[in-house]
């Protein structure tokens, strides 16, 4: 089965300059996307530095087969899948060693768990991405929020009144929504739950 890569796909001259071998631009899409690649890593092997390693592979077999790649939509799919891959490979040499990790294996193994955790990551991936778009106040407040901070912290801290606070959450969530759509009521209301 199949899935859509959501948000936004990788940029289409990044790309041609990647297929030219432009060290720099593979730069620019390994940073852009790496910690999205290792938060989605670590979903399946909570083992950071073993994520991290992995996700680099998938940068090196990328860049390897660069001129293989004739879309840039097809390099997004290549990257996660190719981290799901090698988590699984992970996970599996580990399983040799404990038989009782054959049912999560068999989970974790799963389309469904795989098309999750990508929506998710990408998801959360746009939502901080929006964050960075905010006015710097706005961007503040709710980074500050994001961190568990409740209002009448965020004033003390940021020396502002808890009216303030309130007003620059209001703008930053409406700002949010417009940007996200729909998939932000949802994003906001889980965040908003442990404001």
């Amino acid at each position: 089965m199949g899935f859509l890569i959501p948000v936004n796909q990788v940029d289409k001259k990044l790309f041609k300059q990647i297929r030219r071998g432009d060290k720099n631009a593979f730069r620019a899409l390994f940073d852009l996307y790496f910690n999205a690649l290792a938060a989605f890593g670590y979903k399946y092997v909570e083992d950071a530095h073993a994520v991290e390693d992995m996700v680099q592979e998938a940068f090196i077999s990328f860049w390897e087969g660069r001129e293989k790649f004739d879309h840039p939509n097809a390099v997004k799919a290549f990257l996660y899948t190719s981290v799901r891959n090698k988590c699984l490979n992970h996970l599996k040499h580990q399983s040799v060693r404990r038989k009782h990790e054959g049912a999560l294996l068999y989970n974790l193994e799963s389309d469904q768990y795989f098309e999750s955790h990508v929506i998710e990551e990408e998801t959360f991936n746009q939502l901080f991405a929006e964050i960075r778009n905010l006015p710097a106040s706005s961007r503040e407040i709710m980074l500050l929020a994001l961190n568990g901070m409740k209002n009448q912290e965020i004033a003390d801290e940021l020396q502002v009144s808890i009216n303030t606070v309130k007003t620059q959450k209001k703008i930053a969530y409406a700002k949010i929504k417009d940007a996200m759509g729909p998939v932000s009521n949802v994003i906001l209301l889980m965040l908003t739950s442990s404001i």
